[in-house]
């Protein structure tokens, strides 16, 4: 036989957390209001079934995107470097507030 290419189409399957960006991996974060603004710790299971943990000890602004470094895929001809994982937090606002919670709110906030 003459040898000859391979030809092979590989397509990329869906994720129902995170999306590929080259070697990185984003994923959305979706947290309370109280979390956003006292901090919190939340650990996901990332593709290959190890857990991070995504911890802020701070305020956090909508849409506020957190890098985790080596956290994302393995770097193609470098399989022991990884890119990174970007978090990007969704701020859930409450629907609607007591009475009681807005009064605190006027009186604890500039």
């Amino acid at each position: 036989q003459i040898p000859c290419d391979v030809i092979m189409n590989l397509n990329q399957k869906t994720h129902r957390m995170f999306t590929r960006d080259g070697n990185n991996l984003k994923m959305n974060m979706d947290i309370s209001l109280k979390d956003a603004l006292l901090g919190f710790s939340k650990t996901i299971t990332h593709m290959d079934g190890h857990t991070v943990e995504i911890k802020r000890t701070q305020i956090t602004r909508p849409f506020y995107v957190k890098k985790i470094k080596g956290e994302g895929m393995p770097v193609h001809q470098f399989p022991s470097e990884f890119g990174d994982l970007l978090v990007k937090f969704v701020v859930k606002m409450p629907p609607s507030l007591t009475a009681e919670q807005k009064k605190f709110i006027e009186e604890n906030f500039e």
